[in-house]
């Protein structure tokens, strides 16, 4: 029998010849926001459905969510239905690693603060002692060892740096890597030795506020802190003290703790409760990571292959583990 596979939407139109090319001939595609009348899919493309999406098939064995990570109510329903696995996307793992190291670039190298008093034609910094630091050398830890982290781990390595890792299950891997891996329970060993740290985690129940006061208080003086994870795996308040006071030498992130609720909202949203944007040594970017221009290009090519999977019964890649949230 040919594999249905049901999109409620469909991002890449554009794309969607070069998306079934993509495919093997005996997959049947169907799209559409409405419910089907006779619903025969075994593979369903939702990032949340309800139960009647989920109750619709019979033949119903997999839920793909086309992006990276899981909706909360996604994975809370879909613990009702263990009978269906559940997968997701990581198609901009890449896209997301290199907007990390650039921002720990800027952070290192305080390319915001010079590029605007350079554009106020101020020389002065120029003349100043400099607060900028050199990378080769240094140690980073990455917090989150999936494609992302594994993709931050090379750029680091690729400027000479030292890679320690923490990853709950730090299986060996078959790609090279020449990070340190460590598990969980470390992390507080190996926060004193981290000139820079990565969060490049999920946003679960055990990794929220995962970074407080204690943990930052335990990196070196002078060190850099890089969110591109979610924006409450760190508390905000202890890292805009941490700023403040010194502590850490700067910090970016790509991640927040507030959103626009509305279209009318998104000109005039603080991120946090805290007013990071009052800070020189602190790089702000409005959670974009993965949005390059070839971004449905990436997105296309990952469904593709992961389809093609389930056609050939074959293990669908990117399983989701509903119990530890990613």
């Amino acid at each position: 029998m040919p594999l249905h596979v049901h999109f409620y939407r469909i991002t890449f139109t554009d794309h969607y010849e070069q998306f079934c090319s993509l495919l093997d001939q005996d997959i049947h595609i169907t799209s559409g926001e409405e419910l089907p009348s006779k619903s025969t899919f075994d593979v369903l493309v939702h990032p949340t459905p309800n139960r009647q999406w989920l109750e619709a098939s019979p033949n119903l064995q997999a839920i793909v969510i086309p992006w990276a990570g899981i909706p909360e109510k996604t994975r809370e329903i879909m613990r009702n239905y263990p009978e269906i696995s559940v997968h997701n996307l990581h198609h901009n793992s890449f896209n997301t690693a290199e907007l990390g190291f650039a921002l720990l670039l800027a952070a290192a190298k305080q390319i915001i603060p010079l590029d605007q008093a350079l554009r106020q034609n101020n020389w002065e910094p120029r003349y100043t002692p400099t607060e900028t630091i050199h990378l080769r050398g240094r140690t980073a830890l990455i917090l989150g060892y999936g494609q992302i982290g594994q993709a931050l781990s090379g750029y680091c390595r690729g400027f000479g740096m030292r890679v320690m890792a923490v990853k709950n299950h730090p299986e060996p891997f078959t790609a090279e890597q020449d990070a340190e891996l460590f598990t969980s329970d470390k992390l507080k060993d190996l926060l004193p030795k981290a000139d820079v740290l990565f969060i490049a985690l999920p946003l679960t129940e055990k990794t929220e506020n995962m970074i407080s006061r204690d943990e930052i208080a335990l990196l070196p003086q002078g060190s850099i802190l890089v969110n591109i994870g979610r924006g409450p795996i760190v508390n905000q308040f202890a890292l805009y003290d941490a700023l403040t006071s010194g502590h850490l030498r700067g910090a970016a992130s790509d991640v927040w703790y507030n959103y626009p609720g509305s279209k009318e909202a998104r000109g005039n949203t603080a991120p946090a409760d805290v007013p990071f944007g009052s800070l020189d040594n602190f790089v702000l970017s409005p959670h974009r990571g993965g949005m390059v221009q070839a971004v449905e290009q990436q997105r296309m090519q990952a469904l593709a292959e992961l389809i093609n999977a389930a056609s050939r019964g074959a293990p669908i890649p990117n399983k989701v583990d509903l119990e530890a949230g990613y």
